[in-house]
């Protein structure tokens, strides 16, 4: 995968990654679209960084928290996802993600926004990612959500990134995770199920909306995911 930038038609410079029609980032000057485009080729390259993690097919992935240079991961990825994929993760048929939305979701705080991602060990492709926001008006209320690429479901990386995503949630404080997903969802329903006490907040139509009550303590993971936001874990980890 390769960066490369181009003026935009309304002003200022896109970079984008190569084979990609959706840029990844918009910038005032060429001098600043070039930095970005060089951060976004060094994440692309820094393949090794992570929580090594082996699925029960025994396939690899390292896993990490997401960092803004992981926006070419993002874009790549989206082309990975079917049409029903995309839909049962937001609700809505879309094409892509906007240079707003690729920033909102690498751009993150890891204590009121988190993101853990995982990438193929072989390719470096993303493919796979959990994800909560904190609610405002309840901090102890995080929306969580996980994506996974269609090659890569039913092998049970959404369970590990969900399971790492909740240990860094209850490190922040965060009691409970809600969500909103189609009642057919039957992978995420047994996900969030496995993982605490779920409960029905409110029906519409095809979709509901649940609360998660999270582990008190998940302490095998605590220090684990420490590490691996820091990008110090080079170890095998189930």
């Amino acid at each position: 995968m390769r960066c490369y930038v181009e003026p935009s038609p309304a002003g200022g410079y896109f970079v984008r990654l190569r084979g990609e029609a959706a840029p990844l980032s918009r910038h005032d000057t060429e001098e600043e679209a070039e930095a970005a485009a060089a951060a976004y080729q060094r994440g692309l390259e820094r393949r090794d960084v992570g929580e090594y993690v082996v699925l029960r097919d025994g396939a690899e992935v390292i896993v990490r928290a997401v960092r803004p240079e992981d926006k070419p991961l993002f874009v790549a990825g989206w082309s990975h996802l079917s049409d029903a994929s995309v839909y049962r993760r937001f609700l809505a048929s879309r094409p892509g993600l906007t240079v707003d939305e690729l920033a909102f979701f690498t751009e993150i705080d890891h204590v009121d926004h988190e993101a853990i991602g995982a990438m193929d060990t072989a390719s470096g492709e993303g493919v796979g990612v959990a994800r909560y926001v904190r609610e405002l008006e309840r901090p102890h209320v995080a929306e969580a959500a996980v994506t996974v690429v269609d090659a890569w479901q039913h092998r049970g990386l959404g369970s590990k990134l969900l399971r790492r995503l909740t240990a860094r949630a209850t490190e922040n404080r965060i009691k409970v995770f809600t969500a909103s997903l189609l009642a057919s969802n039957d992978a995420m329903l047994t996900l969030f199920d496995r993982l605490g006490a779920v409960s029905v907040t409110r029906r519409d139509g095809p979709t509901l909306e649940i609360d998660v009550e999270l582990p008190v303590e998940l302490p095998t993971l605590e220090h684990t995911l420490r590490e691996a936001a820091a990008g110090r874990v080079r170890g095998r980890h189930a």
